[in-house]
C-alpha cells in the first residue's frame, strides 16, 4: 500500500515540498519508498475531515491503511522504524540520532523560524 501524506495546495511552491512536508518527502526518497500527495487548502485543514488526522489542522498528514499520523518528526521516525538507512542498527547510535532528530525539531527550529520570521517582516 502507498502511502499518502499531506502537503498545502496554495503555497509559493504550489504544493512541491518546501513546507514541513519536505522531511517527509526527503525520508521516503532516502529510502526509496513511494508515495502519494493529497494538496490541501488552507480551509480544508479546518475542516472535521482533516482535523481528524491533524488535531492542529496542519500538514503534514500521513495515512497508510488504518495508520493515520500527523507531526513530521513522528512521520519521520515511523518511515526509519520500517525502512533501513535512516537510523543506525547499534542502539547507542540510534540513540544518538533520535536525540538529534528531536533537537533539530525542538531546540534549533524554533530560533531559525523566529529569526526568518522577523527577517520576513522587518
Amino acid at each position: 500500500m502507498t502511502p499518502t501524506i499531506t502537503a498545502f495546495e496554495r503555497s509559493p511552491d504550489q504544493g512541491q515540498g518546501l513546507a514541513r512536508d519536505m522531511r517527509v518527502r526527503w525520508a521516503f526518497e532516502e529510502v526509496g519508498q513511494p508515495y502519494d500527495v493529497r494538496l490541501v487548502s488552507f480551509r480544508e485543514m479546518k475542516q472535521p475531515a482533516h482535523l481528524k488526522l491533524h488535531p492542529f489542522g496542519q500538514i503534514p498528514t500521513y495515512e497508510a491503511g488504518d495508520l493515520a499520523l500527523f507531526e513530521s518528526g513522528a512521520i519521520v521516525f515511523h518511515i526509519a522504524e520500517r525502512h533501513p538507512g535512516l537510523l543506525p542498527d547499534d542502539a547507542d547510535a540510534r540513540a544518538r540520532a533520535m536525540a538529534w532528530m528531536f533537537a533539530a525539531l525542538s531546540t534549533m527550529e524554533p530560533p531559525i523560524v523566529e529569526y526568518e520570521m522577523a527577517m520576513y517582516f522587518e
